[in-house]
């Protein structure tokens, strides 16, 4: 049956599957993260916040690929050498091979996952852009009315759930957010 995995399509399964999933994010949507990451923030400094940690996250996550690519670039290099040398047996040359194919098929994930950070950032960044640079006196000066909200949203029982869906409103006046115009600019962008 063409539609079972078999030992024999498994390379073409990967393959198709890599490419089908490529673009759906394992991260955070954009979506997610303008509802539930900028908008859950309450207050335009919390959202300041809560956009430079996801960043911070986002940016460690690409840095650390692309280290580890680097390195697998060098490891690779390696054993091409260790297989062109002479007098390598045949089991070690063997190893060899299997060791750069296993190095080179990780590699089409480690891209999705790039893809996936990249994504993610532009959502953020579009907000980042946005906003105030606070400094720490605006940021805790601030604080007040964050926990004010915040508080006053549980005493009102809008928690779990019904908190959720506050979120999910497409615009936040405290925060000057308005999601149908972040995707236009990421539509836009991707069109240069």
């Amino acid at each position: 049956m063409k539609d079972l995995v078999t030992q024999d399509n498994v390379g073409d399964v990967v393959k198709e599957i890599e490419e089908a999933f490529f673009d759906i994010p394992f991260e955070n949507s954009a979506f997610q993260t303008e509802r539930f990451v900028i908008n859950a923030a309450l207050t335009p400094e919390r959202a300041y916040r809560a956009i430079g940690l996801r960043m911070h996250n986002r940016l460690r996550a690409l840095r650390e690929a692309q280290f580890n690519r680097m390195r697998e670039d060098v490891d690779i290099e390696e054993l091409q050498e260790k297989i062109s040398r002479h007098g390598t047996s045949k089991y070690n040359l063997r190893r060899a091979e299997i060791d750069i194919q296993q190095k080179l098929s990780n590699r089409a994930f480690t891209e999705k996952l790039i893809n996936d950070a990249i994504a993610e950032l532009n959502v953020l960044y579009f907000h980042f852009k946005r906003l105030p640079k606070y400094t720490r006196q605006e940021f805790e000066s601030a604080e007040g009315r964050y926990f004010f909200l915040s508080l006053e949203r549980q005493i009102k029982g809008i928690t779990g759930a019904a908190e959720s869906m506050e979120n999910l409103e497409t615009t936040n006046k405290a925060l000057d957010l308005n999601f149908a115009e972040t995707k236009r600019a990421l539509e836009n962008g991707r069109q240069k």
